[in-house]
Formats: structure tokens, sequence, C-alpha cells
């Protein structure tokens, strides 16, 4: 939702002076005018705003036909920036709510303010002026805005400053931002004689609305007009712009997207069908008007080169929904709480952007148990405990995918958290001949089907990355041999036996994760080989055929 204005002035009237309101720097001269037009002007404060570079500075509020137009800034007269510019105004704030001087209240907007006491080593002097300044406000009838994106407010501050958002634009806002951008696009592009067609379908219009969630207003704004004024047109080819520039926008800031899967999971159709049936449960219907929860995440298992993180990726293009990476390897930092910080931002970066995919690759290996280590301090079990509550009380549609290779780590209030577990096992000799087919395709490989199913016989006990790798090397040979393309069985099924299986041999790993599946910890991926019998099975027994004496009917001896 946009800015509350009426929660600031709740928080103002309950007697409660200073509030901190977390809002996109983007969004700093917007926020400025909605509290100076919803706020001081109407409660009858005197404005004062200041910042590190021009100090603090009298707002003259401007109006025309009685509607806000603007502010005017100027110096203030009795104010003496000496010394340490924090230390100045903190100093002066604490005087003029002593002071009886003057006859209206003063709203002080400060903007640069949290770096300085809220960093991880802030300057303690400082902060005892701030906690004197924030209890001469709360005696006074002045009032107090802080200004900040991301930072969090000090423990020291407890119950003398409230927290608050200003929070980016819900999907119907920007459902009615892009609608004025559209009309105003038009309009410009009508006055110039230039043709600017808008052609977009009511779902390629949902689609774009989702694109551009997760910026500020004045980004979208921005997008879209690069997008429009780049290509002369905004169509469902745009979204796939503007997701790329917003994508752009967000690995500026260390936030990583997942790529598409550059080839469509194989021999897992249990997922698959789940994957597919989930599909409605993420409509924003299922939430508005029906009240069904947005799924809160899967958790899927197995070894290395399964598949796992490809299955994400798939049924995430299948959802058309965006996939942002949590890798704590870059959240992690040395500098005191940044790698919690760092966390808060990644998963607040994943709400704004809701609808949309968390993922987490070997998340056994990021939050092992919640048990942190010795050598990090702590950090490891702070962040595992800060993202297990908000994994268990967030209500925003992030759905969390996570993959991991020794589930038996994880205690069970987090694997209560996931809405369905499942483990992937080493492929079946029918999806072995799905991941071959796919993996000579994808090298530009022919080969007859015979010899595709003899691949899939010779390669058993290979995951889906080694047979990856296997076709990639033979391709690339043919290539430096200058006959790409050309390759024979031979020369691959040479390969398969140059490079043995992994789990050919040490088996001791597989067989813990197929026994915790079968426990009932998770549902298999593709259909457990104990419970089904395949082909193989069935072509391998040996069938005597009599004739009954009372029947005549064909018995079976085996």
């Amino acid at each position: 939702m946009a800015f509350n204005a009426l929660e600031i002035k709740r928080y103002f009237n309950a007697g409660i002076a200073t509030v901190a309101v977390d809002s996109p720097t983007a969004s700093e001269i917007s926020i400025t005018n909605q509290i100076a037009a919803q706020i001081a002007e109407p409660v009858g404060f005197d404005l004062f705003i200041w910042d590190s570079a021009h100090s603090l500075q009298k707002a003259e509020i401007t109006t025309k036909r009685g509607q806000f137009a603007g502010i005017k800034k100027s110096p203030v007269a009795n104010y003496k920036a000496q010394g340490h510019p924090v230390e100045a105004l903190l100093k002066y704030i604490e005087a003029e709510c002593i002071s009886a001087s003057n006859p209206r209240p003063a709203l002080f907007l400060l903007k640069d303010l949290y770096p300085f006491i809220a960093g991880t080593s802030p300057n303690p002097a400082l902060v005892r002026l701030a906690v004197d300044a924030w209890f001469a406000v709360k005696r006074s009838p002045n009032r107090v805005i802080i200004l900040h994106d991301g930072l969090v407010t000090p423990r020291v501050f407890q119950d003398l400053v409230a927290d608050a958002q200003n929070p980016l634009p819900t999907e119907p806002e920007t459902d009615l931002i892009l609608d004025y951008r559209i009309k105003a696009l038009q309009k410009s592009a009508s006055s110039q004689s230039i043709n600017f067609p808008v052609q977009l379908s009511t779902t390629d219009r949902k689609r774009m609305v989702r694109a551009l969630l997760g910026m500020t207003h004045e980004g979208m704004d921005d997008t879209i007009q690069l997008c429009a004024t780049t290509h002369s047109r905004l169509d469902a080819g745009s979204i796939d712009v503007i997701s790329d520039i917003k994508k752009a926008k967000f690995a500026a800031k260390g936030i990583e997207y997942a790529a598409a899967p550059d080839v469509q999971v194989q021999g897992l159709p249990v997922l698959s069908d789940w994957a597919t049936t989930i599909t409605a449960l993420l409509e924003p219907e299922a939430q508005e008007l029906y009240n069904i929860p947005f799924p809160k995440g899967a958790l899927i298992v197995g070894v290395g080169g399964t598949g796992k993180t490809l299955s994400v990726k798939c049924f995430a293009q299948e959802w058309g929904l965006p996939v942002i990476v949590l890798d704590t390897g870059k959240l992690m930092t040395k500098e005191l709480g940044g790698s919690e910080s760092n966390l808060r931002e990644a998963i607040r970066a994943a709400e704004s952007m809701a609808p949309c995919i968390l993922f987490i690759d070997e998340m056994d290996k990021m939050f092992p148990g919640g048990s942190g280590t010795e050598t990090d301090g702590g950090t490891s079990q702070r962040m595992f405990g800060y993202f297990l509550k908000w994994f268990q009380d967030s209500r925003s549609s992030v759905f969390v995918a996570a993959t991991a290779n020794r589930p038996w780590c994880f205690k069970p209030e987090i694997l209560r958290r996931f809405t369905k577990i499942f483990y992937v096992d080493l492929p079946s000799v029918a999806a072995r001949e799905q991941i071959w087919q796919v993996q000579l395709q994808r090298y530009k490989l022919i080969l007859s089907p015979e010899e595709v199913h003899q691949l899939a016989l010779e390669s058993a006990n290979f995951t889906g990355d080694e047979i990856r790798k296997v076709a990639e090397h033979c391709a690339s040979v043919a290539y430096a041999q200058r006959h790409p393309g050309q390759v024979t069985v031979g020369e691959l099924l040479g390969q398969i036996k140059v490079k043995p299986a992994q789990f050919g041999s040490d088996t001791r790993e597989l067989e813990e994760l197929r026994a915790w599946a079968r426990s009932g910890q998770a549902t298999w991926a593709a259909p457990d080989p104990q419970t089904v019998a395949t082909p193989s099975d069935v072509s391998d027994r040996q069938v005597s055929w009599a004739v009954s004496d009372d029947c005549g009917d064909v018995v079976d001896n085996s």
C-alpha cells in the first residue's frame, strides 16, 4: 500500500513523538511532499528538513487553488551548524523542545541521520545526544520523522522511536501507475504526430504489472518510458524488456535472478504434475476471493546432478514467476550485523516483487540445523532464526523453493514449513532415455532411437548432469576436430566407460536418502522403483504354460 500518513498521525496523537520511516531513496521527494501535504499542513506544524549536505532548512508549504503545490526551503536563521553536523542538529532539536518561545509546534524531517547513529559502529556520543533529543521531543509538542532506506532502528531507541514503512507499490497500485503512464505517453506521442501502438491483452497487462513489481513509483515510470521510447510501442514483447531492465537494476544491488532453464526437466512426472496442479493456487483470486493461502514452498532433496535446480527453474517458467537466488555466501560479511542486514534486504526484495520464487540452493549447507558455528560468532544461528521466523509468519506471495543433499540435518520445524517435500532419485532407464534425447538435441547430435535406447541402458546409475557432461564432451571433441554434430554411439559409449557413474559403486549416501524418503519424509518425484513394476521386471519373469483341468484357462505357474 502507499505511504500511510494516518498511521504517523496516530503515533503522534498517542504521544509517540519520533517515527522512523523505511522508505526507498528514490521515493524521497514523493514522501517528503506527502509528509508536508498530509501531516505538516493539516496539523499545523512548522516543517524543518535536515540532510547532511544542506544542514537544517525551514520548509514553506505553497498551495495553488487550495491544493498542495510544493515546498520552498530557506536556511534557519538561528541555527549554528558548528562541529559535527549531527551533534549540532540533535542539540538544536533538544533546545527547541525545552524552549517555549515558538507559537507553533515543529516537525523535523531528518534524511541522513541513521547512517551516523544506527550503523554497525555508531558514535556513542551521538547516540547519547539522540536519546536525549528523543526524550525531549516526547515531552514537547514537537515531532520528528526520520527517513532511512533499509536500516534498522537501534535497540537503544526502543520505546523512543516507532518504526513505519513507505512500501513499494502493490499490484493494484502498479496497475494504476501503468495506466496513467500509458495515457501520458499516448498523449505525448499524439501531440508530436508519432504512432505509438499499445497492444496488450488482459493477460499481457497482468504480466506487465507483475514485471514492474518491486520498483518504486519513479522506477516504474522510468522503466515504462524507456521501454516505450526505445521500441515505439508497448506489447507482449515489452514484458521481457521490462523484466531485463528490472533485473539489471536489482543486480546492481547484489540481488541475483536465476537464469531460465536451458532444457526442460525429464523423468520426474510426479513433481511435474504437482507443479502443474498447484498453478491455480498462485492466482490472486485464490487468496482474495476464496481465502486460500499462497503456497509456502517446496523442498527438493537428492544427490547432486539429479535435476533439483533445473526442476525449480522449470516450474518457475511454467508459473511465470521470477526467481530470486538467496546465496548466503554473498550475504556473509565481516561487519557486525552486516550478514543479517543483507539477509533482511534479500527477503525484503523478494517480498517487494511478490508473487515470486525465493530459491535457496543446497539449503542444508546454508542453514545447518540452525546450530551456528563457533567460528562465525553466532551469525549463522541468528540468520537461521530470522529466516525461520519469516518463513513461518510471512503472508507475502513468496514461494520458497529449496534444494538439499542431506536433509536429515534439518530440524522438524523447518520441514513442517514446506508445502511439499520431494525426493529426486537417480533416473530410471526410461528417464535416462528422455535425458539422452534432450541432451543430444541440445548439442545437435543425431542418433537413431535404438542407439539412444542403448545409451540409456549402458548409463545405469548416471545422473542427468553426468549424461549432459558425456554428450557435451563428445560434441566438443567433434567440433574441435572440424566435424561438428557428427558423433557415433560408439564414441558416446566409450566416454561412458571412461567416466563411470559417481554412484555406481559408492551408494552409501544414495541409500541413506532413499531410506529417508521411504520413511515417509518425502514424496518421490518419480515413482519409487520398489513399489512400481518396471517393464524390465515383467520381461525377466519366467512363465510356463499349462492348461487347467477344470476350466481350460491359461495358468501362470511361475
